[in-house]
């Protein structure tokens, strides 16, 4: 997979793959049981899917690396089982998330109703994540039982909901579009990181610089 998308970065798949040295970016999925998380990570993953996959009892990891403009970036991405007593029991998947991946099926009105308990549970383990929106499996769309207007309109409920997007993890639509945003929403969020990284230490030496001229000229009055 490779394409340049229209902020003209340029994006290509290096493979399932996982290194030590480089840092690890975590992707949580989460929604209630049966919406196709784990379709959409085999997806993601570049695996053949045949539509028969066996629900995620507990949490399943897999590890991808992708190149964006020549930086290779390192992610983790979780699959989290549609059981809240075990997600509430196990608070340390919602740590150190970089991107959440809220997931319903339009054929299923429940799941899209489970949506705010679902929020909330991500809120109250994890601070500043990117939180993606997908209504999955557009593919069954003679037994749609939610709009594609309420997605919508529960993306607009929330400011720190950066996308909306429906999918089928089945047939692969939009999936590569959903790939582009993790992988570039992670860049970017890793090149604001850094950056604020860099003023702070700019602005520490500055600091250093300035305190060590005062004590220098106070010096200089003191011996004159």
């Amino acid at each position: 997979m490779e394409y340049e998308d229209k902020s003209n970065y340029k994006v290509e798949y290096v493979g399932e793959k996982f290194t030590k040295d480089l840092k690890s970016n975590k992707v949580i999925v989460i929604g209630r049981y049966g919406v196709g998380k784990t379709t959409i990570i085999n997806t993601i993953m570049k695996k053949a899917s045949d539509g028969e996959y066996a629900p995620t009892m507990t949490v399943d990891m897999k590890n991808i690396q992708i190149k964006v403009n020549e930086e290779i970036m390192q992610i983790n991405i979780w699959d989290c089982c549609g059981n809240d007593k075990f997600a509430l029991s196990t608070p340390n998947l919602f740590k150190n998330v970089s991107i959440a991946i809220l997931v319903y099926a339009i054929n299923d009105e429940k799941s899209y109703g489970d949506l705010e308990k679902w929020y909330n549970m991500l809120k109250e383990y994890s601070n500043e994540i990117i939180i993606f929106l997908i209504g999955n499996k557009n593919d069954l769309e003679k037994e749609r039982e939610v709009a594609l207007e309420k997605g919508e309109e529960f993306k607009n409920k929330y400011d720190d909901i950066k996308i909306f997007l429906e999918t089928s993890a089945l047939y692969g639509n939009n999936m590569n579009k959903l790939l582009e945003n993790i992988v570039i929403s992670i860049y970017e969020k890793d090149k604001n990181e850094k950056n604020k990284e860099d003023n702070a230490l700019n602005k520490t030496e500055t600091l250093v610089k300035e305190d060590f001229t005062k004590k220098g000229e106070k010096k200089k009055k003191k011996c004159c």
